[in-house]
């Protein structure tokens, strides 16, 4: 009878241990689920930290060729940070108590940025709208602009400012920025500007200088009838090949697969005769001057004015302060390299070549005024 019950007993205990460990395998398999999907979770986490880690590095390299790297790798680096994916339109450099200033303006209404040769920021400029200025700013430039029409406004935020000893200056960075607001007034066949403070103190009164202002309008259409200009120049001309002999052909579709040839000329000096091909390759305008046997003797191309090496710009800094860049060509002649460049200082156009040292090596045109119209 004892051991029926003593039978009966360890029967139950191997039961009631059976359920027991029934429920505890229940329980490991949720927590195991729920550790997998925590796991899960963190490596998506993770690739999408990666993925926009190689995303911001994409756009940094991206930002990185928006900026020619010609300019001073500091001033570059400048616009890269404070600018990004801006295209530079107009480059001026000039110098101040010995100092290189880089006075960049953007397309597309980006502004524009003023950067010593280091580096330094100088100056930030921003296109705003009459709203975004302080009233009291507001209030000098309307007063300001009695009988004119006002143009466009900007804000300018100085980051720091040269501070003068002798012919010498030094470049002081700003513990807190200074803000002046711009505006460019239009009044019959004057153009003026003017700056003002926050508090509508006058910081620069309104100097106006003579010649027809350039309204929004025809600006528009002269911007179109340019690109209408490229559009056409672009386009297969009907040019005469048969006045380049088939050494000279061959030799240049050979170098410019996908150039169209838009013209062709024969010339001949000292004896010698020379073939002219005037080509377009997508955007890139580019001259080449062959003998007869197919040898290139010279290569023109279009260049960016941001493209041009630091020497070359310091160079017409220091040879042609306050000078402005309207036309830039790259140049390779007799197997050197030279930079062809029209440039504008204060009402004269000037030719310069210059190679990529900074050496100017020919200029011409220094009496051609400017004509105002």
């Amino acid at each position: 009878m004892k051991v029926k019950s003593l039978l009966a007993i360890l029967v139950v205990a191997v039961f009631v241990f059976a359920i027991s460990c029934k429920e505890k395998a229940k329980e490991t398999v949720p927590e195991k689920a729920e550790v997998k999907a925590q796991g899960q979770v963190a490596e998506k986490a993770e690739a999408k930290e990666e993925e926009e880690k190689e995303e911001k590095g994409e756009k940094a390299e991206e930002q990185a060729k928006k900026v020619k790297v010609e300019l001073p790798a500091a001033v570059a680096q400048a616009i890269r940070d404070n600018v990004p994916n801006a295209e530079i339109e107009i480059m001026t450099v000039e110098q101040e108590a010995g100092l290189n200033l880089y006075d960049i303006e953007f397309k597309a209404g980006r502004g524009e940025i003023e950067v010593a040769e280091d580096g330094t920021v100088m100056d930030v400029a921003t296109i705003i709208e009459m709203k975004d200025i302080p009233p009291a700013a507001a209030e000098a430039i309307q007063k300001a602009a009695a009988g004119a029409t006002i143009k466009q406004l900007e804000k300018s935020e100085v980051r720091a400012e040269i501070k003068k000893e002798g012919e010498k200056g030094t470049i002081v960075k700003l513990d807190k920025p200074k803000y002046v607001f711009e505006a460019e007034l239009v009044k019959g066949n004057q153009t003026g500007e003017i700056q003002v403070a926050p508090d509508g103190k006058i910081v620069e009164a309104t100097k106006w200088t003579a010649g027809i202002a350039v309204k929004k309008e025809e600006a528009e259409e002269k911007e179109e009838a340019e690109e209408k200009e490229e559009k056409e120049e672009a386009k297969p001309a009907a040019v005469d090949l048969k006045i380049l002999p088939p050494e000279v052909l061959n030799a240049f579709k050979t170098a410019y697969p996908k150039a169209v040839i838009k013209g062709a000329s024969k010339e001949t000096e000292k004896g010698v005769t020379y073939y002219e091909v005037e080509s377009v390759d997508g955007k890139m305008n580019r001259d080449l001057l062959y003998t007869a046997d197919g040898k290139a003797v010279e290569i023109e191309k279009a260049v960016s004015p941001g493209a041009l090496p630091a020497a070359v710009t310091q160079a017409l800094a220091k040879a042609y302060p306050g000078y402005k860049i309207l036309k830039a060509e790259d140049l390779v002649k007799g197997g050197q390299k030279y930079f062809e460049l029209q440039i504008q200082v204060k009402d004269k156009k000037i030719g310069v070549t210059i190679d990529p040292d900074g050496k100017i090596v020919e200029k011409s045109g220094s009496t051609e005024k400017i004509e105002k119209k």
